[in-house]
């Protein structure tokens, strides 16, 4: 590395730009930020999408002394970043987060120790964990980003309860390293969320100065189009689609609406993939690249990764479900046209979508109830406990179990302890009980922030980008002439749409419900044919003739017969084996049909083992499903098969905790090292915080 330059002193900001960037001139305001984060250490700027705001610590970084370290809770952004910076730019940047395997992880902090990177960054989640929350403590940091700033306050849209321990990292390193900086950034905060992210980041004495642009984006078209029901809006969407040229971001509110809305427009000749934090880390890389190149035009995304693709020439955002808020909407749609070309946003709003967002707004939302079973956990246990340990005996949403940690953490009431390399939690011997105003002052927020969406779905504003620009706090706006309240017809023209291949009633009532892969223990992508929250007569028809100990209706079977052909086009299967069950007892039959259909062997390969505690729908989260099948199934040694796929069928799917029990036996105790490929007659939903069924 060069010398390192007094940090001190104000650099030449325009030949550092030309010189290590490439870049003949800034944007407008990233000279006047750099200038101010310089001169005044600390800094939150607030601008829009596509202003440039990475360059704001990217150049620092080529400048300060040490390392510079970004917290940042999008993943996909930091893939990007990391590639950008080390093959464009020349700078040494890595990053730390789930999507990575331990060992690549344990890889990035080794080059951190040693003083190889320039930039880190770092997950928000990951400063819950002690080792790297340490980690972050003994690096030489000269400037500490904090991406995504408003997740700091709980005035934010976005609350996130890891981000508190970032306030206490910048007063832990501020200690050490007095010239340390600091860099809030943010999209999307209004005054209230502005002042308290720079109360709390303004620690040590050090004010945070506030840069705040307007939040115009004079090159965006905004579109609103009410619809009544699934099948309107997936028919109004692929009228849409058609019609739209270039790149296009399709954001959802859940992983299985990516899925349903890929799958029908990719049935009517729309070339929509899915993408959300489900899918393999590998999978997610591929369509990553594959979005940024061009390749794959289309994605249809859930909002946390759907924002983070550093990608400037999208030229249409739909959303097809109502976001929870004005910010995050602003946020989202604002990933248009960040190359300051035209480009389009489009709300598809159904009042009934709200639903989704409120069950997001109470699975946040933890109880005086929820504080005291967490206790009754942690504190009755003679060793400290780990986070899966937590979930499995309270029972609770996982949500809320993290938040309510983290929030026992920061108050005191609880301490995290490594005992080896795994972090467990210990009740603390302070006194009192724990201050809730915070989640409160967080309901009514979050419902306010939702209200406000709402009102704009329903067509209130008379001109859309005011109405997004005045909710965020911007005094300038005034109506923008462009969207479609200000210019009808203008923005979306569906009327020339062709006619579809296929209706989305029909789709519906034909679809199947994918089953992503896994890595470990590893499964091949399968198929669920009924998928329980969606559909109504089938399922019932299906899970009422189950109990009975009839065999599935003519339309399942047929459904079956067109999923095992689309299988067997992608797998050689060698044998199909069904999953041990004590009430379906039509397993061995429909076995016995399917394998005839495959031509292969039906073996009884995989055996019952110990009764399960319980049934899985009576259980109240995912962790106590995966504790309820442990050990439940054997595996029959002596029985030989053919080569070839196992096709592992069960009669339904919900938070696959049986399916992964009974691959893991038949890795681990079977030796099986052919795919294995899930077939299950249904998929429901289970609850979470609760028992029985969504």
């Amino acid at each position: 590395m060069s010398p390192e330059p007094d940090p001190s002193a104000l650099p030449d900001l325009l030949h550092a730009l030309r010189e290590r960037f490439g870049f003949d001139a800034f944007r407008p305001g990233q000279r006047e930020a750099l200038e101010a984060l310089w001169r005044q250490r600390r800094l939150l700027c607030i601008q829009p999408t596509g202003h440039g705001k990475s360059l704001l610590y990217q150049l620092p970084a080529t400048l300060l002394p040490g390392m510079t370290v970004v917290i940042s809770p999008l993943l996909a952004l930091m893939r990007d970043q990391v590639g950008q910076l080390r093959d464009r730019f020349g700078v040494a940047a890595a990053s730390i987060n789930s999507d990575q395997t331990e060992e690549e992880n344990d890889q990035v902090v080794a080059a951190a120790r040693a003083g190889r990177l320039r930039i880190l960054f770092v997950a928000p989640e990951k400063l819950d964990d002690l080792t790297h929350f340490r980690l972050l403590l003994s690096l030489p940091v000269s400037l500490l980003v904090v991406d995504e700033a408003h997740c700091i306050s709980t005035w934010g849209h976005d609350f996130r309860p890891a981000y508190r321990r970032i306030v206490d990292a910048v007063e832990r390193i501020a200690q050490e390293r007095p010239e340390l900086r600091v860099l809030a950034l943010t999209a999307t905060a209004d005054a209230r969320t502005e002042h308290d992210v720079a109360a709390m980041l303004g620690v040590g004495g050090v004010p945070l100065a506030v840069h705040r642009q307007g939040m115009d984006r004079p090159n965006l078209a905004l579109a609103l189009r009410p619809v009544r029901g699934l099948a309107p809006k997936l028919e109004a969407l692929r009228a849409v689609m058609h019609g739209v040229e270039g790149c296009a971001v399709l954001y959802c509110a859940t992983r299985d609406q990516t899925e349903l809305v890929a799958g029908y427009l990719a049935a009517n000749d729309v070339p929509v993939v899915a993408y959300h934090a489900g899918l393999e880390p590998a999978r997610k890389r591929r369509l990553q690249e594959d979005f940024t190149s061009g390749a794959v035009p289309m994605i249809a995304a859930t909002n946390a990764l759907g924002m983070g693709i550093d990608k400037p020439d999208i030229r249409f955002i739909a959303h097809v479900d109502v976001p929870g808020s004005i910010t995050a909407y602003y946020q989202e749609v604002g990933r248009a046209g960040r190359d300051g070309a035209p480009a389009r946003g489009l709300l598809l709003f159904d009042p009934a979508d709200q639903e989704v967002q409120r069950y997001f707004i109470r699975s946040a939302q933890p109880t005086e109830d929820d504080f005291a079973a967490l206790q009754r956990v942690v504190e009755g246990s003679p060793e400290p406990l780990g986070l899966m340990a937590i979930r499995s005996r309270s029972g609770l949403h996982p949500t809320r179990v993290t938040v309510v940690l983290a929030e026992l953490c920061e108050q005191g009431f609880v301490e995290k302890v490594l005992v080896g390399r795994r972090q467990g939690y210990v009740w603390t011997e302070r006194e009192g009980q724990p201050d809730l105003e915070r989640y409160r002052r967080q309901l009514e927020v979050r419902t306010a922030e939702l209200d406000a969406m709402l009102a704009y779905g329903r067509g209130e504003p008379a001109c859309l980008m005011q109405a997004l620009r005045a909710a965020l706090g911007d005094r300038e706006a005034a109506p923008c002439g462009r969207c479609d309240r200000c210019a009808p017809g203008t923005v979306v023209t569906p009327e020339d749409a062709p006619a579809p291949r296929v209706s989305a009633e029909t789709w519906l009532e034909s679809r199947t419900v994918p089953l992503a892969g896994l890595r470990t223990p590893a499964m091949a992508p399968g198929v669920a044919l009924l998928d329980g929250p969606m559909r109504g007569r089938p399922f019932a028809e299906f899970m009422r003739g189950r109990a009975a100990g009839r065999m599935p209706p003519e339309r399942l079977l047929t459904l079956l017969h067109g999923a095992l052909d689309a299988l067997r086009e992608e797998h050689r299967f060698g044998c199909v084996v069904t999953v041990p069950s004590r009430t379906w007892s039509c397993r061995r039959a429909v076995g016995d049909l399917v394998a005839e259909a495959l031509g292969v062997p039906h073996l009884p390969l995989l055996l019952p083992g110990r009764p399960a505690d319980a049934r899985q729908g009576e259980l109240h989260n995912n962790d106590q499903r995966r504790d309820n099948v442990q050990g439940c199934f054997d595996v029959d040694l002596e029985l030989r098969h053919p080569p070839g796929a196992m096709l592992l069928l069960d009669d339904y799917v919900g938070s696959r905790a049986t399916l992964k029990e009974a691959a893991t036996v038949l890795r681990k105790q079977g030796g099986w090292e052919d795919e294995i490929v899930p077939l299950a007659l249904a998929r429901v939903r289970w609850k979470l915080g609760a028992p029985g069924m969504i």
